[in-house]
């Protein structure tokens, strides 16, 4: 039977029976309140507009204004592609295929070698033996799609479910989140030559746990992922859903004094 589920990678989104559903991180980042990162980005436009003060001589202060102001999604923009690279060299990794540090041609920036390195360190110290790695995975009653970055047994003899995080401040309770959500799901997409595409029960799990990688060392950090914490999840799938709503759709126009007589 053909896989129920539909990734559509050009646009990241998820369609399940033909409908399209929320995706996990999505829905987390569009419910969940980050003010750390508005001081964050206040703080890159601050230290760009520092950096570049001669330029407002050299060109007009909208554009000037415009450049700082715009510094930050480039930033981070370019961190999330590193991540998104490091993953693929962890995939490859765990497959057993070795990795080779470049793009196109171009090698890799020692830090992000050093970080993928780490993730080869963690599979050989804690003898990863991967079961499902970069799955979708989805929700039958509740609607909402996802990938799980890796179920694996470990040297524990315990199965986990694990996510790769790379970036620099380390582990946030929204990974937790993310994690307590995938491990709730119904049904996991798997690729079969038999096959194909095609849907299978989600394996229960005996732990969740983010994989921290940085340039000089890796950490396996622990989640607290149980039924509680998916009930949070649910509760913002309306949440999300509401955060796209137009204006237009909700206000209406301003009343005329004279309709009212």
């Amino acid at each position: 039977m053909a896989s129920r589920l539909e990734f559509r990678e050009s646009n990241h989104t998820y369609w399940l029976d033909g409908c399209r559903v929320p995706g996990v991180t999505t829905t987390i980042n569009r419910a969940h309140d980050k003010p750390q990162l508005t001081w964050a980005a206040a703080r890159e436009a601050a230290t760009w507009a520092a950096e570049n003060v001669g330029l407002l001589d050299e060109s007009q202060p909208a554009r000037w204004i415009r450049e700082a102001n715009g510094y930050y999604r480039e930033l981070w923009s370019a961190k999330a592609d590193r991540g998104t690279m490091i993953h693929a060299a962890a995939l490859q990794l765990v497959a057993g295929h070795p990795f080779v540090p470049e793009t196109d041609g171009e090698p890799w920036p020692d830090d992000m070698v050093a970080t993928t390195e780490q993730a080869a360190r963690f599979m050989d110290e804690w003898d990863v033996e991967p079961e499902w790695t970069e799955r979708p995975v989805f929700h039958d009653r509740d609607r909402w799609g996802g990938t799980v970055d890796l179920i694996a047994m470990l040297r524990d003899g315990r199965r986990w479910l694990l996510d790769y995080k790379t970036g620099s401040t380390g582990i946030y309770p929204k990974d937790a989140l993310q994690l307590a959500t995938y491990r709730k799901a119904t049904h996991i997409q798997v690729a079969t030559v038999e096959e194909g595409l095609t849907d299978y029960p989600m394996p229960e799990v005996d732990e969740c746990a983010c994989v921290w990688l940085q340039p000089d060392f890796y950490e396996l950090r622990p989640v607290l992922a149980d039924a509680a914490s998916y009930r949070v999840f649910v509760s913002m799938l309306p949440v999300a859903e509401w955060t796209t709503w137009k204006r237009d759709d909700v206000v209406a126009p301003p009343l005329d004094i004279t309709e009212a007589s």
